[in-house]
Protein backbone atom coordinates (compact mmCIF):
# COMPACT_ATOMS: atom_id res chain seq x y z
CA UNK A 1 0.00 0.00 0.00
CA UNK A 2 3.02 2.26 0.81
CA UNK A 3 4.84 1.38 -2.39
CA UNK A 4 1.83 2.24 -4.73
CA UNK A 5 0.80 5.80 -2.60
CA UNK A 6 4.88 6.49 -3.29
CA UNK A 7 4.28 5.98 -7.19
CA UNK A 8 1.17 7.90 -7.44
CA UNK A 9 2.96 10.48 -5.43
CA UNK A 10 6.07 10.62 -7.84
CA UNK A 11 3.71 10.93 -11.34
CA UNK A 12 2.85 14.87 -10.31
CA UNK A 13 6.27 15.52 -9.41
CA UNK A 14 7.65 13.70 -12.58
CA UNK A 15 5.24 15.87 -14.16
CA UNK A 16 6.38 19.25 -12.69
CA UNK A 17 9.80 18.47 -13.06
CA UNK A 18 9.53 18.05 -17.01
CA UNK A 19 6.75 20.97 -17.20
CA UNK A 20 10.15 22.93 -15.73
CA UNK A 21 12.67 21.14 -17.68
CA UNK A 22 10.09 21.99 -21.01
CA UNK A 23 9.94 25.90 -19.49
CA UNK A 24 13.68 26.21 -18.87
CA UNK A 25 14.50 24.76 -22.73
CA UNK A 26 11.98 26.96 -24.28
CA UNK A 27 13.54 30.09 -22.49
CA UNK A 28 17.00 29.34 -22.63
CA UNK A 29 16.62 29.35 -26.54
CA UNK A 30 13.97 31.91 -26.38
CA UNK A 31 15.64 33.78 -29.52
CA UNK A 32 15.14 30.50 -31.65
CA UNK A 33 12.25 29.91 -29.63
CA UNK A 34 10.54 33.25 -31.01
CA UNK A 35 11.38 32.51 -34.45
CA UNK A 36 9.21 29.30 -34.43
CA UNK A 37 6.08 30.88 -32.94
CA UNK A 38 6.17 33.91 -35.26
CA UNK A 39 6.23 31.82 -38.42
CA UNK A 40 3.34 29.74 -37.08
CA UNK A 41 1.84 33.03 -36.45
CA UNK A 42 1.84 34.42 -39.77
CA UNK A 43 0.81 31.11 -41.02
CA UNK A 44 -2.08 30.68 -38.30
CA UNK A 45 -2.99 34.70 -38.61
CA UNK A 46 -3.72 34.46 -42.35
CA UNK A 47 -5.61 30.94 -41.69
CA UNK A 48 -7.98 32.95 -39.05
CA UNK A 49 -8.81 35.67 -41.01
CA UNK A 50 -9.73 34.08 -43.95
CA UNK A 51 -11.78 31.22 -41.96
CA UNK A 52 -13.50 34.65 -40.83
CA UNK A 53 -13.99 36.59 -43.45
CA UNK A 54 -15.12 33.06 -45.46
CA UNK A 55 -17.79 32.38 -42.97
CA UNK A 56 -19.04 36.17 -42.61
CA UNK A 57 -18.85 36.76 -46.15
CA UNK A 58 -20.75 33.99 -46.92
CA UNK A 59 -23.47 34.19 -45.28
CA UNK A 60 -24.13 37.91 -45.83
CA UNK A 61 -23.25 36.76 -49.66
CA UNK A 62 -26.49 34.02 -49.22
CA UNK A 63 -28.55 36.90 -47.74
CA UNK A 64 -27.99 38.94 -50.45
CA UNK A 65 -28.32 36.19 -52.91
CA UNK A 66 -31.89 35.66 -51.11
CA UNK A 67 -33.13 39.06 -52.83
CA UNK A 68 -33.22 37.06 -55.63
CA UNK A 69 -36.88 34.85 -54.60
CA UNK A 70 -37.69 31.40 -54.80
CA UNK A 71 -35.49 28.96 -56.52
CA UNK A 72 -37.72 25.99 -56.32
CA UNK A 73 -41.05 25.27 -58.01
CA UNK A 74 -43.40 22.62 -56.40
CA UNK A 75 -46.27 22.20 -59.16
CA UNK A 76 -48.58 19.77 -59.96
CA UNK A 77 -47.89 16.53 -61.74
CA UNK A 78 -50.56 16.25 -64.40
CA UNK A 79 -50.58 12.84 -65.44
CA UNK A 80 -50.43 11.13 -62.43
CA UNK A 81 -53.33 13.20 -60.63
CA UNK A 82 -55.34 12.01 -64.10
CA UNK A 83 -54.05 8.70 -63.97
CA UNK A 84 -56.03 8.70 -60.21
CA UNK A 85 -59.17 10.17 -61.69
CA UNK A 86 -59.18 13.26 -59.70
CA UNK A 87 -60.65 15.47 -62.35
CA UNK A 88 -61.32 18.80 -60.25
CA UNK A 89 -57.24 18.65 -59.05
CA UNK A 90 -55.63 17.50 -62.26
CA UNK A 91 -54.06 21.08 -62.55
CA UNK A 92 -53.77 21.83 -58.67
CA UNK A 93 -51.93 21.02 -55.77
CA UNK A 94 -52.87 19.58 -52.70
CA UNK A 95 -52.15 22.53 -50.21
CA UNK A 96 -51.83 20.11 -46.85
CA UNK A 97 -49.87 18.03 -48.78
CA UNK A 98 -47.33 20.30 -49.71
CA UNK A 99 -47.00 21.98 -46.81
CA UNK A 100 -46.40 18.49 -45.25
CA UNK A 101 -43.43 17.81 -48.10
CA UNK A 102 -42.08 21.01 -47.64
CA UNK A 103 -41.46 20.39 -43.75
CA UNK A 104 -39.97 17.01 -44.54
CA UNK A 105 -37.41 18.65 -47.42
CA UNK A 106 -36.63 21.63 -44.39
CA UNK A 107 -38.07 23.84 -46.95
CA UNK A 108 -39.95 27.50 -46.50
CA UNK A 109 -42.37 27.75 -49.20
CA UNK A 110 -45.71 29.73 -50.35
CA UNK A 111 -48.58 28.13 -52.07
CA UNK A 112 -49.99 30.50 -54.72
CA UNK A 113 -53.49 30.02 -56.38
CA UNK A 114 -53.78 31.89 -59.64
CA UNK A 115 -57.01 33.28 -60.99
CA UNK A 116 -58.40 35.73 -63.23
CA UNK A 117 -61.24 37.59 -61.98
CA UNK A 118 -63.43 40.90 -63.51
CA UNK A 119 -63.78 44.36 -61.72
CA UNK A 120 -66.41 46.16 -63.45
CA UNK A 121 -65.22 44.84 -66.46
CA UNK A 122 -61.79 44.97 -66.26
CA UNK A 123 -59.84 41.47 -66.51
CA UNK A 124 -57.50 41.77 -63.40
CA UNK A 125 -55.01 38.50 -62.36
CA UNK A 126 -55.66 37.50 -58.74
CA UNK A 127 -53.16 35.45 -56.66
CA UNK A 128 -54.04 34.11 -53.54
CA UNK A 129 -51.28 33.37 -50.86
CA UNK A 130 -50.62 33.86 -47.40
CA UNK A 131 -48.84 37.07 -47.79
CA UNK A 132 -46.43 36.74 -44.77
CA UNK A 133 -44.74 33.81 -46.39
CA UNK A 134 -44.69 35.49 -49.68
CA UNK A 135 -42.99 37.82 -48.18
CA UNK A 136 -40.35 35.39 -46.09
CA UNK A 137 -39.59 33.54 -49.76
CA UNK A 138 -39.05 37.58 -51.67
CA UNK A 139 -37.34 39.21 -49.13
CA UNK A 140 -36.56 42.25 -51.67
CA UNK A 141 -40.44 42.87 -51.63
CA UNK A 142 -41.37 46.29 -50.50
CA UNK A 143 -44.54 47.95 -49.45
CA UNK A 144 -45.90 51.66 -50.10
CA UNK A 145 -49.03 53.58 -49.25
CA UNK A 146 -49.77 54.54 -52.73
CA UNK A 147 -48.48 58.01 -51.81
CA UNK A 148 -45.48 59.63 -53.82
CA UNK A 149 -44.77 62.07 -50.94
CA UNK A 150 -42.43 61.15 -48.01
CA UNK A 151 -45.19 59.30 -46.16
CA UNK A 152 -45.12 56.68 -49.46
CA UNK A 153 -41.40 56.65 -49.11
CA UNK A 154 -41.42 56.49 -45.37
CA UNK A 155 -43.80 52.97 -45.79
CA UNK A 156 -41.59 51.01 -48.08
CA UNK A 157 -40.72 49.00 -45.56
CA UNK A 158 -43.83 48.31 -44.11
CA UNK A 159 -44.96 45.26 -43.28
CA UNK A 160 -48.50 44.51 -45.58
CA UNK A 161 -51.73 45.87 -44.30
CA UNK A 162 -54.96 44.38 -44.64
CA UNK A 163 -56.74 43.41 -47.07
CA UNK A 164 -55.45 42.51 -50.55
CA UNK A 165 -51.97 43.99 -51.56
CA UNK A 166 -52.04 45.69 -55.42
CA UNK A 167 -49.00 45.60 -57.75
CA UNK A 168 -48.23 49.06 -58.71
CA UNK A 169 -48.25 48.65 -62.31
CA UNK A 170 -51.63 46.87 -61.91
CA UNK A 171 -52.95 49.87 -59.51
CA UNK A 172 -51.30 52.58 -62.06
CA UNK A 173 -52.74 50.90 -64.91
CA UNK A 174 -56.28 50.46 -63.62
CA UNK A 175 -56.48 53.50 -61.75
CA UNK A 176 -56.94 51.48 -58.41
CA UNK A 177 -55.62 53.25 -54.90
CA UNK A 178 -55.07 51.56 -51.17
CA UNK A 179 -58.42 51.87 -49.69
CA UNK A 180 -60.53 51.97 -52.20
CA UNK A 181 -63.09 48.81 -51.88
CA UNK A 182 -63.35 46.19 -54.81
CA UNK A 183 -65.55 43.21 -56.21
CA UNK A 184 -64.16 40.58 -57.77
CA UNK A 185 -66.17 38.18 -60.05
CA UNK A 186 -65.35 35.01 -61.63
CA UNK A 187 -66.20 35.09 -65.35
CA UNK A 188 -69.42 33.70 -66.16
CA UNK A 189 -70.63 35.85 -62.72
CA UNK A 190 -70.80 32.18 -60.35
CA UNK A 191 -69.01 33.95 -57.50
CA UNK A 192 -67.91 36.91 -56.34
CA UNK A 193 -65.96 38.33 -53.56
CA UNK A 194 -65.35 42.40 -51.76
CA UNK A 195 -62.10 43.18 -50.22
CA UNK A 196 -60.44 46.60 -49.58
CA UNK A 197 -56.82 47.00 -50.70
CA UNK A 198 -54.02 47.87 -48.63
CA UNK A 199 -50.91 48.54 -49.64
CA UNK A 200 -49.13 48.72 -52.79
CA UNK A 201 -46.80 45.78 -53.83
CA UNK A 202 -43.49 46.89 -54.92
CA UNK A 203 -41.93 43.96 -56.75
CA UNK A 204 -39.87 44.87 -59.65
CA UNK A 205 -41.22 42.47 -62.33
CA UNK A 206 -44.22 40.66 -63.07
CA UNK A 207 -45.50 40.50 -60.29
CA UNK A 208 -46.69 43.81 -59.88
CA UNK A 209 -49.31 42.91 -62.03
CA UNK A 210 -51.17 40.91 -59.96
CA UNK A 211 -53.68 41.83 -57.02
CA UNK A 212 -52.71 39.54 -54.03
CA UNK A 213 -55.31 38.36 -51.72
CA UNK A 214 -55.40 35.76 -48.86
CA UNK A 215 -54.95 32.20 -50.27
CA UNK A 216 -58.77 30.82 -48.12
CA UNK A 217 -60.43 34.15 -50.07
CA UNK A 218 -58.85 32.74 -53.60
CA UNK A 219 -59.83 29.22 -52.97
CA UNK A 220 -63.39 30.68 -51.72
CA UNK A 221 -63.75 32.76 -55.01
CA UNK A 222 -62.81 29.60 -57.37
CA UNK A 223 -64.37 26.61 -55.62
CA UNK A 224 -60.80 25.28 -54.85
CA UNK A 225 -61.27 24.37 -50.92
CA UNK A 226 -57.33 23.42 -50.00
CA UNK A 227 -56.15 23.63 -53.74
CA UNK A 228 -53.08 25.65 -55.14
CA UNK A 229 -51.74 26.00 -58.69
CA UNK A 230 -48.11 25.62 -57.20
CA UNK A 231 -45.77 26.26 -54.57
CA UNK A 232 -42.58 28.49 -54.46
CA UNK A 233 -39.80 27.95 -52.23
CA UNK A 234 -36.03 28.70 -51.17
CA UNK A 235 -33.38 26.18 -51.30
CA UNK A 236 -30.54 27.36 -49.33
CA UNK A 237 -27.48 28.06 -50.69
CA UNK A 238 -25.26 25.55 -50.43
CA UNK A 239 -28.11 22.97 -50.27
CA UNK A 240 -28.06 19.74 -52.27
CA UNK A 241 -31.10 20.30 -54.89
CA UNK A 242 -31.42 16.54 -55.70
CA UNK A 243 -32.31 16.11 -52.40
CA UNK A 244 -34.72 18.27 -51.95
CA UNK A 245 -35.90 17.30 -55.17
CA UNK A 246 -36.25 13.32 -54.11
CA UNK A 247 -38.13 14.41 -50.72
CA UNK A 248 -40.82 16.66 -52.60
CA UNK A 249 -41.47 14.20 -55.33
CA UNK A 250 -42.02 11.23 -52.97
CA UNK A 251 -45.34 10.13 -53.17
CA UNK A 252 -45.67 11.43 -56.34
CA UNK A 253 -48.55 13.99 -57.65
CA UNK A 254 -45.97 16.36 -57.51
CA UNK A 255 -42.86 17.73 -59.57
CA UNK A 256 -39.75 20.05 -57.95
CA UNK A 257 -38.52 22.06 -60.66
CA UNK A 258 -35.15 23.72 -59.77
CA UNK A 259 -34.87 27.01 -61.11
CA UNK A 260 -31.19 26.42 -61.87
CA UNK A 261 -30.18 29.74 -63.05
CA UNK A 262 -30.39 31.08 -59.56
CA UNK A 263 -29.52 27.87 -57.47
CA UNK A 264 -26.08 27.45 -59.44
CA UNK A 265 -25.52 31.48 -59.08
CA UNK A 266 -25.46 30.96 -55.72
CA UNK A 267 -23.53 27.43 -55.54
CA UNK A 268 -21.06 28.70 -57.80
CA UNK A 269 -20.04 32.17 -56.41
CA UNK A 270 -20.03 30.29 -53.02
CA UNK A 271 -17.64 27.02 -54.21
CA UNK A 272 -15.23 29.05 -55.90
CA UNK A 273 -14.90 31.60 -52.87
CA UNK A 274 -14.99 29.01 -50.34
CA UNK A 275 -12.20 26.92 -52.58
CA UNK A 276 -9.97 30.33 -52.79
CA UNK A 277 -9.66 30.58 -49.10
CA UNK A 278 -9.04 26.72 -48.36
CA UNK A 279 -5.75 27.12 -50.87
CA UNK A 280 -4.61 30.10 -49.58
CA UNK A 281 -5.47 29.22 -45.90
CA UNK A 282 -3.16 25.64 -46.83
CA UNK A 283 -0.50 27.41 -48.68
CA UNK A 284 0.04 30.15 -45.71
CA UNK A 285 -0.24 26.67 -43.30
CA UNK A 286 2.53 25.34 -45.44
CA UNK A 287 4.56 28.37 -45.44
CA UNK A 288 4.12 28.32 -41.41
CA UNK A 289 4.99 24.70 -41.16
CA UNK A 290 7.99 24.74 -43.07
CA UNK A 291 9.51 27.54 -41.69
CA UNK A 292 8.79 25.86 -38.21
CA UNK A 293 10.10 22.97 -39.45
CA UNK A 294 13.37 24.69 -40.22
CA UNK A 295 13.54 26.61 -36.73
CA UNK A 296 12.69 23.15 -34.62
CA UNK A 297 15.44 20.98 -36.52
CA UNK A 298 17.82 23.77 -35.70
CA UNK A 299 16.91 23.71 -32.39
CA UNK A 300 17.67 19.92 -32.34
CA UNK A 301 20.88 20.69 -34.08
CA UNK A 302 22.14 23.25 -31.20
CA UNK A 303 20.98 20.86 -28.22
CA UNK A 304 22.77 17.36 -29.35
CA UNK A 305 25.12 17.68 -26.73
CA UNK A 306 21.99 17.72 -24.20
CA UNK A 307 20.37 15.16 -25.72
CA UNK A 308 23.19 12.92 -25.65
CA UNK A 309 23.75 14.05 -21.60
CA UNK A 310 20.15 13.16 -21.14
CA UNK A 311 20.61 9.27 -23.16
CA UNK A 312 24.02 9.26 -21.08
CA UNK A 313 21.74 9.61 -18.03
CA UNK A 314 19.34 6.86 -18.94
CA UNK A 315 16.49 9.01 -20.63
CA UNK A 316 15.38 6.26 -22.76
CA UNK A 317 13.36 7.28 -26.59
CA UNK A 318 10.21 8.03 -24.79
CA UNK A 319 11.64 10.60 -22.53
CA UNK A 320 13.51 11.94 -25.77
CA UNK A 321 10.36 12.10 -27.58
CA UNK A 322 8.04 13.58 -24.81
CA UNK A 323 10.20 16.15 -24.36
CA UNK A 324 10.33 17.73 -27.97
CA UNK A 325 7.01 17.28 -28.65
CA UNK A 326 6.15 19.04 -25.59
CA UNK A 327 8.25 21.68 -26.97
CA UNK A 328 6.40 21.63 -30.22
CA UNK A 329 3.42 21.46 -29.02
CA UNK A 330 4.01 24.77 -26.57
CA UNK A 331 5.48 26.52 -29.63
CA UNK A 332 2.61 25.62 -31.44
CA UNK A 333 -0.36 26.61 -28.79
CA UNK A 334 1.84 30.12 -28.49
CA UNK A 335 1.56 30.68 -32.67
CA UNK A 336 -1.93 29.31 -32.19
CA UNK A 337 -3.43 31.75 -29.92
CA UNK A 338 -0.92 35.11 -31.19
CA UNK A 339 -2.11 33.79 -34.80
CA UNK A 340 -5.75 33.96 -33.93
CA UNK A 341 -5.09 37.39 -32.40
CA UNK A 342 -3.58 38.69 -35.15
CA UNK A 343 -5.92 37.49 -37.79
CA UNK A 344 -8.90 39.05 -35.94
CA UNK A 345 -6.84 42.59 -36.83
CA UNK A 346 -6.54 41.05 -40.62
CA UNK A 347 -10.01 39.61 -40.77
CA UNK A 348 -11.38 43.45 -39.89
CA UNK A 349 -9.24 45.06 -42.92
CA UNK A 350 -9.85 42.47 -45.51
CA UNK A 351 -13.68 43.19 -44.51
CA UNK A 352 -13.34 47.42 -45.03
CA UNK A 353 -10.76 47.19 -47.69
CA UNK A 354 -12.42 44.27 -50.29
CA UNK A 355 -15.92 43.83 -48.67
CA UNK A 356 -16.82 47.73 -47.68
CA UNK A 357 -18.09 45.69 -44.59
CA UNK A 358 -16.87 44.69 -41.02
CA UNK A 359 -16.59 41.30 -39.92
CA UNK A 360 -18.39 39.16 -37.26
CA UNK A 361 -15.91 37.80 -34.60
CA UNK A 362 -17.26 33.69 -34.82
CA UNK A 363 -16.21 32.35 -31.42
CA UNK A 364 -15.59 28.75 -32.97
CA UNK A 365 -12.90 29.73 -34.89
CA UNK A 366 -10.44 29.67 -32.14
CA UNK A 367 -10.27 25.84 -31.22
CA UNK A 368 -9.85 25.59 -35.21
CA UNK A 369 -7.34 27.38 -35.45
CA UNK A 370 -5.30 26.86 -32.59
CA UNK A 371 -5.59 23.39 -33.63
CA UNK A 372 -4.41 24.05 -36.81
CA UNK A 373 -1.58 25.59 -35.15
CA UNK A 374 -0.68 22.69 -32.71
CA UNK A 375 -0.98 19.67 -35.80
CA UNK A 376 1.03 22.24 -37.79
CA UNK A 377 3.98 22.54 -35.37
CA UNK A 378 3.62 18.78 -34.29
CA UNK A 379 4.07 17.35 -38.23
CA UNK A 380 6.74 20.15 -37.71
CA UNK A 381 8.64 18.86 -35.04
CA UNK A 382 8.81 15.18 -36.53
CA UNK A 383 12.34 15.85 -38.18
CA UNK A 384 14.22 16.71 -35.06
CA UNK A 385 12.57 13.95 -33.33
CA UNK A 386 13.71 11.63 -36.11
CA UNK A 387 17.39 13.41 -35.48
CA UNK A 388 17.64 13.47 -31.51
CA UNK A 389 16.77 9.29 -31.91
CA UNK A 390 19.79 8.91 -33.82
CA UNK A 391 22.16 11.15 -31.83
CA UNK A 392 25.20 8.70 -30.13
CA UNK A 393 25.70 10.00 -26.92
CA UNK A 394 29.41 9.33 -27.36
CA UNK A 395 30.07 11.08 -30.60
CA UNK A 396 27.63 13.60 -29.68
CA UNK A 397 29.50 14.21 -26.18
CA UNK A 398 33.18 14.31 -27.60
CA UNK A 399 31.77 16.94 -30.16
CA UNK A 400 31.66 14.77 -33.21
Amino acid sequence: MAERSLHRGARPGRLGLEARLLGTALWRRRGTVALAVAALTIGTSVAAALIHVSKDVSRKLSRELRLLGPNLLLVPERAATAAAGDADGGDYLDVAEARTRLARAGLDGVPLLYLVAVEHGRAIQVVGADLEAARRVHPAWTFASGSDGPEGDAARAAQPQGGALIGRRLMERLGLAPGQRVTLTLPGGTRSLGLVIGNVLNAGGPDEESLWIPLADAQALSGLPGRASLVQARLAAGGDPAAAVRALEAGGGMRALVLHALSDTEAGLLKRMRRLMALVTVAALLAGGLCTFGTLTDLALERRRDIALMKALGAGPRDIVRQLVGESLAIGLMGGVAGWLLGVVFAEIIGRRVFFSSVAIGWDVPPLVIGLALLTAGLAGLGPVRLALVVEPAGALKGD
